[in-house]
Parts: C-alpha cells; sequence; structure tokens
C-alpha cells in the first residue's frame, strides 16, 4: 500500500522509499525512512500535498513522492 492509498487520520509504518538515491536521501532528511511511524493529517484535492505527522513534524509531500513510498498500516 502507499500513502496514496491511505485515509487522514490513518497511522503506517513505512516500509520501503521505491525511489532514486537523490530523492530517498532528500525523503530521509526529512525524516522519512523505512521503520518510521507517521499519521496520515490530510490529502489535498486536486493533486495538492499530503500531509504527514512525523514525531512532531508536519511534513507536506506532493502526491507523485507519496505514490512511491510503501506503507503498512498500524492499528
Amino acid at each position: 500500500m502507499t500513502i496514496e492509498q491511505m485515509q487522514p487520520g490513518q497511522k503506517a509504518r513505512i516500509i520501503d522509499l521505491r525511489k532514486g538515491r537523490g530523492a530517498a536521501r532528500r525523503l530521509m532528511e526529512m525524516g522519512l525512512a523505512p521503520g518510521v511511524e507517521f499519521t496520515l493529517l490530510a490529502r489535498h484535492p486536486f493533486r495538492g500535498p499530503v500531509v504527514l505527522q512525523v514525531g512532531t513534524s508536519r511534513v507536506a509531500l506532493g502526491h507523485r513522492i507519496a505514490g512511491e513510498l510503501e506503507v503498512k498500516l498500524q492499528e
């Protein structure tokens, strides 16, 4: 499953970053790495950003890159 398939309020753990080295490095700099848990706060319409709560930080990602992050829902 990817972040794009999640609903706001759901919690998940990142399983894999299916991007090139540069994009993966940038995601890791923002605190998004395999094993990190986050909550999806919002998915904006019309291909707007998705907003994640990662620890005490909020991170906004474009739909394209959010569709490349493989995640597993947490219960």
